[in-house]
């Protein structure tokens, strides 16, 4: 089958191209929405079906047993606050306490530490086209941040990463 160009364009002419740049993370107990503003990039969720090799009658067929997700990376620009960054370590420190000690480290119930991430993907009128809350989410890990010499004109940005239980696409 031969595709020529307009008919590829035609597909895309009533809703457009989903472009990356264009998003918005809402994130749990950030009454200002200041880290949807400062939020550099995020990653749309994804799935995997897992599967088991199984032979019948001489032919090895592939069969669903589960799903697996990797987790989601989300990187901030940081200001000279650092407010991405204690956010993340915060939010850190209620999974496990006296992390930032000398032991006495106890892991908290998981309902006492894991929220909702919801992550839309916007139009070009800034209009939402799908949007997935990322259920049970909470940063498994607060990425290095690199200081050096070499980067004076460069803008610091933190990154996590976020396990969460499941995702689900909202209507």
């Amino acid at each position: 089958m031969t595709v020529k160009i307009d008919d590829f364009k035609a597909v895309f002419d009533i809703a457009g191209f989903a472009r990356a740049n264009r998003y918005e993370v809402i994130f749990p107990n950030d009454s200002t929405g200041d880290l949807s503003i400062i939020c550099d990039s995020v990653t749309w969720p994804g799935r995997q079906i897992t599967t088991e090799e199984r032979v019948v009658n001489m032919k090895a067929q592939k069969l669903p047993y589960a799903f697996a997700q990797e987790d989601a990376e989300i990187s901030f620009v940081l200001g000279n606050d650092w407010y991405a960054w204690d956010y993340l370590n915060n939010w850190q420190n209620r999974i496990i306490n006296n992390m930032d000690g000398f032991g006495n480290y106890s892991v908290n119930y998981k309902n006492e530490y894991v929220e909702e991430i919801i992550i839309k993907h916007l139009d070009n009128n800034n209009e939402i086209r799908k949007q997935v809350k990322l259920k049970g989410a909470y940063p498994t890990s607060l990425n290095r941040v690199e200081l050096g010499n070499s980067n004076e004109n460069e803008v610091i940005r933190v990154s996590a990463e976020f396990s969460y239980h499941n995702w689900e696409t909202i209507d």
